[in-house]
């Protein structure tokens, strides 16, 4: 149901594509169910809806991988059984977020960890912190508990760090399931990553 073709999988990965457009006369997948997808890995529908095709837009075309109309809707005649009418017909518009390999990766992104893994990525973090000039990653989590998302734009000025530095950071921290990216919301903090911050070598949560 949720399938991509291989050369797509990075980019599901990556958060930069987060769409995905189905030509089905039912809503075959449900919010908040997670799927897998062949040689992928687990997909969460975050939102799934019926859309009137016309209404479809170019930066949702752009986030299902596509940069064109006219490539969007070769894509859609081609993996459809029905012949498609641009002005009368509707899709399946499917909004998700890659979640890793396996479910147990999920479930250590929503903090279901042992004591002994918060140990484990503790001193990971040590390591990051000591191997870098400027302390970034207590403030980091700080900033992303606060504000939901953020661009990796935005946290280059609250950090006072350069965005290539900041996209280094971002991907070492989402290695380690304590945040997630999305490529139009930016970065979250996940439940694991809120349980790391109270632990975070014994600090207080600030505000």
């Amino acid at each position: 149901m949720l399938q991509f073709e291989k050369h797509y999988h990075e980019a599901v990965k990556d958060g930069v594509i987060s769409l995905a457009f189905r030509h089905w006369d039912t809503l075959k997948v449900l919010r908040g169910k997670i799927y897998r997808s062949h040689n992928l890995g687990l997909l969460r529908v975050v939102d799934v809806d019926f859309r009137k095709l016309r209404y479809v837009t170019i930066e949702e075309i752009n986030r299902s991988g596509f940069e064109t109309m006219d490539e969007f809707l070769q894509s859609l005649t081609e993996t459809s059984d029905l012949d498609i009418d641009y002005e009368k017909d509707r899709v399946v518009r499917i909004e998700f977020e890659y979640i890793g390999e396996d479910i147990e990766n999920y479930k250590k992104a929503m903090g279901n960890v042992k004591d002994s893994e918060i140990f484990s990525i503790k001193e990971q973090l040590l390591v990051l912190e000591q191997n870098n000039d400027t302390p970034w990653v207590r403030r980091t989590l700080q900033l992303l508990r606060d504000n939901e998302f953020l661009s990796t734009a935005q946290l280059e000025e609250l950090l006072n760090i350069p965005q290539d530095r900041v996209r280094e950071f971002m991907k070492k921290l989402k290695s380690l399931h304590l945040i997630s990216y999305n490529d139009l919301k930016g970065c979250t903090i996940t439940p694991l990553g809120i349980k790391l911050l109270r632990h975070f070598y014994g600090w207080p949560i600030e505000g």
